[in-house]
């Protein structure tokens, strides 16, 4: 991948550590089905907003089929997932549970796309990574893995769900991301107010000034961004590199809590990133510049061209022979 490449995952990784971190804050003030509709449903406008001043439309036939298993996938079952598990485990498990997404991804881009196949390379980098999370989030939690069963596999249905609509979008790669994005929310919020509506009865809340300005935060850099960066991501780079974004996010947390509210990181956290980074490396293949794929292919490029010019310039020595003996 190229620097601009990887500028745009710690984006997108940042995005994603943003709303694990608001919305563990605000499910304490709102119900999860309530939360996890407030972000469409504020965030639909604001989409509908940019996408009339860059005079573009909502997608339809085919398009619009692809646009609604996006929100189910990125959106509808993530946004709940999260709300519903974090009310009983904590945001570092929540994190370290959502750093399996990659492993889905691998899976559901093996059987979906034809130029994403699972190979000994990139299972190694997911198996570091992961191994990574694990060490910055802290090995003390896991010692409550299993104890809120039902919240984990809960929680787990997130990334679950999210892998298979990151490669359902790495099929889209015709749909602008300003339209696919605008258009996964104004879906996801015609699913999920009806739910709310019904489950939770949300007009009877009276959500004070901070509620509201911290919803406000995780519409803006908590779910709008989120969806367009990690759009623009798979696009470039493919569903399952972009997957990498996932590592990045908890060690992210960690190194923003240590610089905002001063808590020390020790040796876990820093072998953690380490290992974090070396998965991050080995599933993209090298870092900064051109891929390995890319690589080999410009290499076999020039040797194709050195064949072809050794070819011609035989073919020139020969008809130049011909001709000689026929002068003779």
């Amino acid at each position: 991948m190229t620097a601009r490449h990887w500028l745009l995952l710690v984006a997108t990784a940042a995005s994603f550590a943003s709303s694990i971190l608001i919305n563990k804050v605000l499910i304490g003030q709102l119900p999860p089905f309530t939360l996890a509709a407030s972000r469409a449903l504020l965030a639909a406008p604001i989409c509908l907003l940019a996408l009339r001043l860059a005079g573009r439309r909502l997608p339809r036939g085919e398009d619009l089929r692809t646009v609604v298993y996006a929100a189910i996938g990125v959106i509808v079952i993530p946004y709940c997932a999260l709300a519903l598990g974090q009310r009983t485990i904590s945001g570092g498990l929540s994190g370290i549970l959502y750093s399996t997404m990659p492993l889905f991804t691998l899976l559901a881009a093996h059987f979906i796309l034809h130029d994403e196949r699972m190979g000994l390379r990139k299972l190694s980098g997911v198996a570091l990574g992961v191994a990574g999370v694990v060490a910055v989030i802290g090995p003390s939690l896991l010692g409550g893995l299993g104890a809120h069963a039902v919240a984990e596999l809960i929680t787990l249905c997130g990334p679950l769900a999210y892998a298979i609509g990151a490669v359902l979008m790495r099929r889209s790669k015709h749909i602008d991301a300003l339209v696919l994005t605008t258009g996964m929310f104004v879906v996801a919020g015609a699913v999920l107010a009806p739910v709310a509506l019904l489950a939770e009865r949300p007009w009877t809340l009276a959500p004070d000034a901070a509620t509201i300005g911290w919803l406000l935060l995780m519409v803006v850099f908590g779910t709008i961004l989120p969806a367009a960066l990690n759009y623009l991501l798979v696009q470039r780079v493919g569903a399952t590199r972009a997957s990498v974004a996932m590592f990045l996010m908890p060690m992210i947390a960690v190194l923003a809590g240590a610089l905002m509210m001063g808590e020390r990181l020790g040796a876990p956290a820093f072998a953690g990133m380490a290992l974090i980074l070396a998965g991050s490396v080995l599933v993209n293949g090298v870092g900064f510049g051109r891929s390995a794929r890319a690589r080999v292919q410009v290499k076999s490029q020039a040797q194709a061209q050195a064949q072809a010019q050794v070819k011609a310039e035989a073919q020139a020595q020969a008809q130049a022979q011909v001709k000689a003996e026929a002068q003779a």
